[in-house]
């Protein structure tokens, strides 16, 4: 019998680890070729790993919850067939030790173990990390040691009593963890904006209902985001301020010239936002069917890497969970997010008389590190007239 080490292989571009979310089979299983072994997580995704043959099981080196990086070692497979060059038992020794030790790439001082979100933000607080005590698995220092460090206080707290009707924990993994550190990292280093705006939505609701009757005749989808990914298209391009990012450590602004627009996706794993790519250059229909795709591959946990990346701008409809105004966290590196509420007739004034409209909620939230206050509101003015006039939108 031979012995077949599965190393982790590079599951996306750019991606250096992953997390093991769940091991689907024991050591001592039999399991056949192309067999699910394991689900890993990465911060996009997350993605099922065949087995690469025929055998048997005989060693999980790293637990569900481990972070290891792309080429460690995850099994180790026991076949009768020749998969590829399998390793000795020193190779794996020295696999299970590095993956026990090593869940992120080493910071820039020798010794150091961070990732990279925990290395971005000691430069922020300039801390000096190789000073920091890491409480994490083999001294992994975290966010809240490089803060609890920055405030004098760098031995570790004594652990705290669980208070009383304490609940139950649930750690944060994978998507949701990702989330929660760029949201964090949004709110605490990028000046927010907000302008609020209420949009006569009559013409654009109806015009909605309609291309959605002529696409369910036809057997196809057409869903509500489609036509506010138009306008967002559209208006990007009017005003590309919007659709650039901020390279902060070369102090630059980096204008895109694709439009990417990403659609913020309520997910059983938290919020994710996948992206429509060249959504300018869509025809209504193709576009219709890339904001289905990638919004329900999204939900069912099925969104690929290439489809969670390179957003240039976010928009996000609570209009869909009966939501109404208010304000968005800009996802970073992007340098905006517009946020559209439900659609509800309103009381409102039309040539002196008082009538009732479907007004739409609209708020446009952008960084005014590169964004002034002017920009914002004539990109919100054109939003809003490619809305209230929606023959613009090529339907």
């Amino acid at each position: 019998m031979a012995r077949y080490e599965f190393r982790l292989p590079d599951i996306g571009e750019g991606l250096a680890e992953a997390e093991v979310a769940k091991w689907l089979v024991s050591v001592g299983d039999k399991v056949t070729e192309d067999q699910p072994v394991v689900e890993m997580m990465t911060d996009k995704a997350t993605v099922e790993l065949p087995s690469p043959g025929t055998g048997v099981v005989v060693e999980r080196l790293a637990a569900e919850g481990d972070v290891i990086k792309t080429g460690a070692v995850l099994y180790v497979l026991e076949t009768d067939t020749r998969i590829g060059s399998g390793g000795d038992e020193p190779a794996i020794a020295a696999v299970r030790e590095d993956t026990r030790t090593e869940s992120a790439p080493a910071a820039e001082a020798a010794g150091v173990l961070a990732p990279p979100a925990v290395r971005k933000l000691a430069r922020e607080m300039s801390v000096d990390l190789g000073m920091v005590k890491g409480t994490g698995p083999g001294g992994r220092i975290s966010a809240e040691d490089v803060k609890r460090h920055s405030s004098g206080g760098g031995q570790t707290p004594a652990k705290a009593e669980p208070a009383a009707g304490a609940g139950r924990r649930v750690k944060l993994r994978g998507v949701q963890k990702r989330m929660a550190e760029i949201m964090a990292l949004s709110a605490r280093t990028i000046p927010h904006v907000t302008g609020f705006h209420e949009l006569d939505a009559g013409a654009f609701a109806e015009l909605a209902a309609r291309l959605r009757r002529d696409a369910e005749n036809n057997g196809a989808r057409f869903p509500f985001d489609t036509l506010l990914v138009r306008a967002a298209a559209i208006a990007l391009r009017s005003h590309p301020i919007f659709n650039s990012s901020l390279d902060e450590e070369r102090g630059e602004i980096v204008m895109h010239e694709d439009v990417n627009v990403g659609v913020a996706t309520a997910t059983p794993d938290g919020l994710i936002v996948p992206v429509v790519r060249n959504a300018d250059s869509l025809s209504l229909g193709e576009l219709a069917a890339a904001v289905d795709r990638v919004t329900t591959a999204a939900r069912e946990g099925k969104a690929s890497v290439s489809d969670l990346q390179g957003g240039t701008l976010t928009i996000s409809n609570t209009g869909a969970w009966r939501g109404g105004l208010g304000t968005s966290l800009i996802k970073p590196p992007e340098v905006a997010i517009v946020a559209f509420g439900r659609i509800e007739d309103r009381a409102v004034v039309r040539d002196g008389k008082l009538v009732a409209r479907p007004v739409m909620p609209m708020s446009v939230t952008f960084d005014h590190r590169v964004i002034d206050g002017e920009q914002g509101l004539k990109f919100a003015l054109t939003l809003r007239g490619l809305i209230e006039e929606p023959d613009q939108l090529g339907a």
